[in-house]
Order: structure tokens, then C-alpha cells, then sequence
């Protein structure tokens, strides 16, 4: 028996959604980080010994001569790459290991969900970015200090971040007292509503679908739902992404193209 097969059925799901966040994100797991995730879950090994395994294959770059360079927020002085906990200069190296950190705080906060442990106040968006970052990142759980821009999507003003997080917040508690039980259409229309606006605001330099996608996740749980992004494809889940953003900042988020996808992946917990 594969040791995946050894596992609850709510922890292989919470299994599924890591692996189904990170892929959307662009990650392609092989058969050994599934496996590791897998003893991560059924408590084979520490998040210590998971990590420390993968770590091992980028080892610390030699010392560089300090040179004058402008000083900028998140990037490694004279690279493109984003500050980081590894030291790792090559931004191939850092995505291999923050996929590999996050997907396991991603799975441990699922076990959690898998025992029925999910109450409002986890509906917290820096909580839970911390929670997925700070192994990799020092500001994790922090507001972005920088205005920050997609291609054609321009997100929400740095100055506006923590009024607009706190709104989000306070609409993510506020969602359960309005679906009532086995609601799963209005739970899709809340769920589209929140996440076009959570994307629009995009609160963080770094990782705020998986951030975004692991409170969907407790919400689901909180209002006895089960929401599975298995089906969601990479490319659609962007197409609804960039289709939600306004023409112009400061207009309205458009909910409706996240609609579809939500009321595919959710169902009332059996």
C-alpha cells in the first residue's frame, strides 16, 4: 500500500489542496516531495527533518564582495531575487524550496482543518501568510512597503493595505451568519465576492493566492464545507484573476468570473 493510501481521507484531501495551491502557483511536485509531504502528514517526521532534506540540495552560495548598490526593499542587492531565510541567491533554487516550506505549513494547517479545528478568528489573512511564509521570508505576515503591479493589473495603493485587510478580514467572519445550512450556491457567490476583492487588494510582495486559497479553505470548513481546487487549472484560475481586476484603480473588483470555479469546487461536508 502507498503510504498515501494510509492516510484519513480528510488528510489525503488536505494533501490534495497543498499539492493543488502550489500547483496553481506554477509548482510540479515529484514523486519524492509527495512521499515527503505524505510522512509530514501521518507524522513519520518532523517539519524540521522535511525541510532540512530539501535544503541540503541548495547549499549556501560563497561570500560576495559588498558592492554599492541601491538599496531596494525585497531583492538581493545586484539580483532579482527576494530577500529570503536560505540565503539562496538564484531565483530558480528559492522557488524550489519556498514550494517545498509552504507546501508543508500548507498541509500542516489542513490537518488541522482535518480535525475539525477552524473557528473565525483564523479567518485572519496576515496570520495565516505568516504562518505559510515565515520559514522562508522575515516579512512574512507584514503589508507589502511597495506598490506593486501585474502586467496590466494594478492592485490596491501600499497607504490603503491595512484599512482594506482589515475589511477583508471582518467580510471573511461576517460570511458563515449569512449562507444557511447546505447553501453551497450562496457560498459561491460569497466565496467570488471575497476572493476578487482579496486579489484586487493583494496585501502581500509574495504568495498571496496560497494565502488566499488556505483561508477559502477554513471558511469552507467553518460553514461545514469542503472546497476542492483539484479540477482548477493553472490557466483558468488566472483568466478569472486578471478578468475580476477593474479597468482603473479604486473601481469595484468583478466577482463573476470566480463564480464558476467555486461553484464546481465546493460541496457540503458529508
Amino acid at each position: 500500500m502507498h503510504p498515501r493510501e494510509e492516510l484519513s481521507p480528510a488528510l489525503r484531501h488536505g494533501m490534495d489542496q497543498t499539492v493543488a495551491a502550489q500547483r496553481l502557483e506554477g509548482w510540479r511536485p515529484t514523486d519524492r516531495h509527495l512521499d515527503a509531504l505524505t510522512e509530514l502528514l501521518s507524522g513519520q517526521r518532523t517539519f524540521a527533518d522535511y525541510l532540512a532534506e530539501h535544503r541540503g540540495l541548495f547549499p549556501p552560495p560563497a561570500p560576495r564582495r559588498r558592492t554599492l548598490r541601491r538599496k531596494r526593499p525585497y531583492l538581493i542587492p545586484g539580483t532579482t531575487t527576494l530577500r529570503n531565510s536560505f540565503g539562496i541567491e538564484s531565483a530558480e533554487g528559492l522557488a524550489q524550496l519556498e514550494f517545498v516550506a509552504t507546501a508543508g505549513r500548507t498541509a500542516q494547517w489542513h490537518q488541522r482543518l482535518a480535525a475539525d479545528d477552524a473557528a473565525l478568528d483564523d479567518l485572519d489573512v496576515r496570520a495565516l501568510h505568516e504562518h505559510v511564509f515565515a520559514d522562508v521570508y522575515s516579512w512574512a505576515g507584514h503589508l507589502r512597503v511597495t506598490e506593486l503591479r501585474r502586467g496590466e493589473s494594478v492592485f490596491a495603493w501600499q497607504a490603503d493595505l491595512a484599512e482594506a485587510v482589515a475589511e477583508l478580514d471582518a467580510k471573511a467572519r461576517a460570511i458563515p451568519a449569512k449562507v444557511r445550512a447546505g447553501d453551497t450556491a450562496r457560498l459561491a457567490f460569497e466565496f467570488a465576492r471575497w476572493y476578487a476583492d482579496y486579489n484586487q487588494v493583494h496585501p502581500f510582495r509574495e504568495g498571496n493566492g496560497r494565502t488566499g486559497t488556505l483561508l477559502l479553505h477554513t471558511l469552507a470548513a467553518v460553514c461545514e464545507h469542503r472546497l476542492d481546487l483539484t479540477d482548477v487549472s493553472r490557466s483558468q484560475w488566472y483568466a478569472a484573476s486578471a478578468d475580476s481586476m477593474p479597468y482603473r484603480r479604486g473601481e469595484a473588483a468583478n466577482h463573476r468570473p470566480f463564480l464558476p470555479v467555486f461553484l464546481h469546487a465546493l460541496s457540503v461536508t458529508d
